[in-house]
């Protein structure tokens, strides 16, 4: 089993971090993979430097990444600085293996120009891009998942992964743009019930199955922004399990779908 989407710091954080102050780092991502039967996870780089000196992010987790071979790194870079494409070729060339987009809390407008470099090296390099979709303050109509749309259309070799799938309120615009473009993917975040705000009803699980098939859904756990990690998890794959999948659908979902795309990733020569 290989599950996606985990923050990681230096130091604890995320909801439970009060009762468990080792919550969202690696040691504890580490042990509740063993409890719950977990292979690998892809960990994405923290958002800032990291309190050991202050180490660049990037730098910091590739420092960890040879203590963990059960974790794959992914950078956080934000599309619009001018040496975004520079800086993912060459974390990417450094062991890296895709990308986390968090619009909102980088301020970055999905249509603005200045990012169109970044996804183009999403797609010279065939990553596999983690990116925040659904309300989380700042402007939505700058990041709402309809333009996302235009981003797969022109790199149709970049794999867009629509995390929260919207949520609740732009549900409909991340359906129709994982319908209508083939290196678009479910990203099943924070779906299962616990943040009513990215909720996904049994009817709009429907819609997913029968319009996008279990080909095309890839499981994130949210680590650590679960009041309790360890049992967030749990629930997670037993939901899942739930669905009335054939198993081997079931493994896709739980990791083989992210294992297909990894695979895929060209590291500049």
């Amino acid at each position: 089993m290989l599950i996606s989407h985990c923050h990681i710091q230096a130091q604890g954080f995320g909801l439970e971090v009060n009762t468990n102050p080792a919550a969202g780092t690696l040691p504890e991502l580490r042990r509740i993979m063993r409890e719950v039967g977990v292979d690998k996870a892809v960990v994405f780089t923290p958002f800032t430097p990291q309190t050991e000196a202050e180490v660049e992010p990037h730098e910091w987790l590739l420092s960890q990444l040879p203590d963990y071979p059960e974790l794959i790194g992914f950078a956080s870079v934000d599309p619009k600085r001018e040496d975004a494409a520079e800086l993912l070729r060459t974390v990417i060339s450094r062991g890296l293996r895709g990308a986390k987009v968090h619009p909102p809390v980088f301020q970055t407008a999905l249509d603005d120009p200045a990012t169109d470099a970044f996804w183009a090296a999403c797609a010279e390099l065939r990553l596999p891009v983690h990116i925040h979709t659904g309300v989380h303050g700042w402007y939505q109509r700058r990041y709402m998942p309809l333009l996302l749309d235009d981003i797969c259309t022109r790199h149709p070799e970049a794999r867009i992964i629509i995390d929260h799938m919207g949520g609740i309120a732009f549900f409909d615009q991340a359906l129709a743009v994982v319908q209508d473009n083939e290196n678009a993917f479910v990203g099943l975040t924070q779906l299962s019930g616990r943040a009513p705000v990215y909720a996904l009803s049994p009817e709009r699980r429907q819609l997913i199955l029968e319009t996008i098939g279990p080909d095309r859904i890839i499981y994130g756990y949210d680590y650590p922004w679960n009041s309790h990690n360890l049992t967030a998890l749990r629930h997670d794959v037993e939901w899942i399990s739930t669905w009335g999948l054939r198993d081997d659908d079931v493994a896709k979902i739980l990791g083989g779908n992210m294992e297909r795309l990894l695979s895929e990733v060209q590291p500049p020569a």
